[in-house]
């Protein structure tokens, strides 16, 4: 087999070595040591995933070797943060860690050597969505340069008329998010109010997680030119993280932002959301200290503040300092921390059942062989939280690492489901995004959504909403698509 070279393995091997040289010229050889052994571990599935044409394995990969790579450093130069030294002794030594990078190595190489035997059966189930794709983008810049354009391409004609659509989504939203929070509804890690016919459940996903997704593609179908626009997008995700003590409510609106001025070269625009996202992160991380507060049985919610009050208090406790600096490590941990990668390594899980109990909950949605709170944290941290909070890595890579410490052989089925997962999600998101006639931009970044909440939620129900949504799409007859063809001839 032929080893192409890729761009992109050259930039990061200039990175590492740079990063190694200025770690060994400050006397840190444990930690640059550490680093190559990542790279070392996870870089040949990386090559051999970028030598596909899959999309969503290359950014489940590439996803993984960012995380680990930017947390690892953290973590072996602040080595007074580790808390766990009493319970999983770590001595910060460069092949410390080495038992789960080759677990993790040997995982990624499985799912990708799975895909390119798959591609290889049967073809590239993308090649045709790629190159209506990539005609989509032809067309969309010969149109953009006709009628004056702009540097940014697939921004529609009625771009004021999605502006106008965000802001009236963000009018509608704010006031009744201020009353979810005022009634402790949709805050992450405390329980809701008990409402009739699943009031708390459908408030929670759909202001937590629809509402900011809505407003994402509708940015992204936008010329993507208004600083005033991203501001005002990006102020809001700080405002709704607050009000639901969730990260990932802040990342959701902001990252298409910063994604896609990165790509435009808008670099006011990055700049702001960037800082904007980092703000968020932090305001989020202050104010759980003000919301939550446990009872003596479970971790309740203190409200009274108000949304402003509680955002004035987070403000207020929020002073210049060093570990600001750490936000990047903070946003990678909220995907996947080595410090997750490493307590998962050390996990029995005879605690929980046994491996193929957490297989089967991860294959079921969290539907089967569910795991006792108090069991697993103690298994996992040592001790017990409280009711409400989850102190356990909850993704793909950690379960798998959970359910292979004492198995070597449970890599295999966590890989062969999860290259099934990563295929299926590919074919239908292109699929769909050509039959409705979606940009190349709204379906990679439909993609991208999708592969992150199968990285980072695999036992939730919404990535099974995700997944099955994703499936009806691209199987359904495109009716809408057909109206707009019509309408174009």
């Amino acid at each position: 087999m032929r080893i192409k070279k890729h761009k992109a393995i050259n930039v990061f091997l200039g990175v590492a070595g740079l990063f190694s040289l200025l770690l060994v010229l400050v006397g840190k050889w444990e930690t640059a040591g550490a680093v190559w052994m990542v790279v070392v571990c996870l870089l040949p599935a990386i090559w051999l995933a970028l030598g596909t044409s899959f999309l969503g394995l290359k950014i489940y990969c590439a996803t993984v070797l960012i995380t680990q790579i930017v947390t690892l450093l953290s973590f072996y130069l602040q080595p007074d943060r580790y808390a766990f030294s009493d319970y999983r002794p770590f001595g910060f030594a460069a092949t410390d860690a080495l038992l789960a990078f080759i677990i993790l190595g040997l995982f990624l190489w499985l799912v990708v050597c799975l895909v390119k035997l798959i591609e290889r059966a049967f073809g590239s189930p993308v090649k045709i969505d790629v190159v209506s794709l990539s005609a989509m983008t032809a067309k969309a810049t010969t149109e953009s340069a006709r009628d004056g354009g702009t540097s940014s391409i697939h921004a529609p004609k009625h771009s004021p008329m999605l502006a106008i659509s965000i802001l009236l989504l963000i009018v509608i939203s704010l006031p009744i998010k201020s009353w979810m929070f005022d009634m402790g509804i949709g805050l992450v890690g405390t329980p809701p109010p008990k409402l009739p016919y699943r009031l708390s459940g459908i408030l929670f996903y759909s202001f937590n997680y629809l509402v900011p997704i809505t407003l994402a593609c509708l940015y992204i179908k936008t010329k993507r030119n208004s600083l005033l626009l991203a501001l005002i997008v990006s102020v809001y995700a700080v405002i709704i993280g607050l009000m639901s003590v969730s990260k990932s409510a802040v990342l959701i609106p902001i990252a298409p932002i910063v994604a896609f001025a990165w790509m435009d070269r808008r670099w006011a625009i990055l700049g702001f959301s960037s800082l904007l996202a980092g703000l968020g992160v932090m305001v989020v991380v202050l104010g759980r200290n003000v919301v939550h507060f446990y009872d003596g049985n479970t971790m309740s919610a203190f409200t009274e503040l108000g949304a402003l009050g509680t955002l004035s208090e987070s403000l207020v406790r929020l002073s210049w300092s060093p570990d600001l600096l750490m936000v990047v490590v903070d946003i990678a941990n909220r995907f996947e921390g080595f410090q997750s990668m490493f307590l998962a390594s050390q996990f029995n899980s005879d605690a929980v059942g046994g491996a193929w109990n957490i297989f089967f909950n991860v294959v079921s949605f969290g539907r089967l062989g569910g795991f006792d709170h108090d069991a697993i944290h103690l298994e996992y941290l040592g001790y017990t939280i409280p009711s409400g909070l989850y102190g356990v890595g909850a993704t793909f890579n950690s379960l798998m690492m959970m359910a292979a410490n004492k198995n070597i052989l449970m890599v295999l089925p966590f890989a062969i489901y999860a290259a099934i997962i990563l295929i299926i999600l590919e074919r239908c998101v292109m699929r769909a995004s050509r039959k409705y006639w979606l940009s190349p931009a709204i379906a990679q970044s439909g993609l991208f959504f999708t592969v992150m909440w199968f990285y980072t939620g695999p036992a939730t129900l919404l990535f099974n909403l995700l997944l099955a949504a994703s499936v009806i799409f691209s199987l359904v007859p495109a009716l809408v698509g057909r109206r707009r063809l019509r309408h174009r001839e």
